[in-house]
C-alpha cells in the first residue's frame, strides 16, 4: 500500500511560492533565488542583474528602469514578507521569499513571491488596485509628490516603492494573492514587465 508523506508547514509554504512564478515556454531564466533576503542580498543580486544587463541590453534607460524595479521588488520582500522564517541579527532583518528575472522574445520580467499577513495583504491589494486604475501621468505626478513629502505618496494610498515600480514598467504591475488554508498568511506574487526590442 502506497504511503503519502505528510508535508510540514514549512514545506507547504515553500511549495506554494514556487508555482506563482509564471515562466513561459520561451523564457530564459537569468536569475532565480528562493531564500532569505536582506539589504546585502539585494545589493549582491543587483550586481548580477546589472552585469547581465550591461552585457545584453544596449538601452541605458531600460537598464536603469529594470534595475530600479529589481531593487524595489527585493525591498518589498524585506518589508512585507511575514512568516516564521524571519531572522533578526540585531543589525538587519532577513525575510524569506523568491525572486526571478527572466526574458522572453520582446520582454524582460521580474517576479517575486513571498508570504504576507492579513494586514500586509490588504494594504498591498488596495495600493496595487489603485495603481492599476491610474494613468502613467497620474503615477508620475503621485511619485513626484511622494518624493517631496513624508506623507503617503498619494492620497489614494500607494507607497513610493510601488509608485516607482509602476512608473518604470511597460505594463501595469500584475499581482496575485492566495490565502493559505488554515493560516492567517497569504502567498503574494508580484510581476513587472519591460518591453524591449
Amino acid at each position: 500500500m502506497k504511503q503519502h508523506m505528510k508535508m510540514s508547514d514549512l514545506q507547504v509554504k515553500e511549495a506554494v511560492l514556487l508555482p506563482l512564478i509564471t515562466l513561459q515556454r520561451q523564457s530564459a531564466v537569468e536569475l532565480f533565488y528562493t531564500g532569505y533576503f536582506s539589504q546585502q542580498h539585494i545589493v549582491t543580486m543587483g550586481d548580477v542583474v546589472r552585469a547581465w544587463l550591461d552585457k545584453n541590453e544596449s538601452s541605458l534607460a531600460l537598464r536603469r528602469r529594470l534595475f530600479s524595479v529589481f531593487i524595489e521588488m527585493g525591498q518589498n520582500i524585506v518589508r512585507y514578507s511575514c512568516d516564521e522564517r524571519y531572522l533578526g541579527t540585531g543589525k538587519e532583518e532577513l525575510r524569506f521569499g523568491s525572486l526571478c528575472f527572466h526574458t522572453a522574445p520582446g520582454n524582460y520580467y521580474l517576479e517575486t513571491a513571498n508570504l504576507v499577513g492579513h494586514e500586509e495583504s490588504s494594504l498591498l491589494q488596495n495600493n496595487l488596485d489603485v495603481l492599476r486604475t491610474m494613468s502613467q501621468a497620474e503615477i508620475k505626478q503621485a511619485w513626484k509628490q511622494g518624493l517631496r513629502s513624508e506623507a503617503p505618496a498619494t492620497s489614494k494610498g500607494a507607497n513610493i516603492g510601488l509608485l516607482t515600480m509602476a512608473r518604470e514598467t511597460s505594463e501595469p504591475l500584475e499581482y496575485r494573492i492566495h490565502p493559505l488554508a488554515a493560516s492567517s498568511l497569504s502567498a503574494f506574487h508580484l510581476k513587472a514587465t519591460f518591453a524591449h526590442d
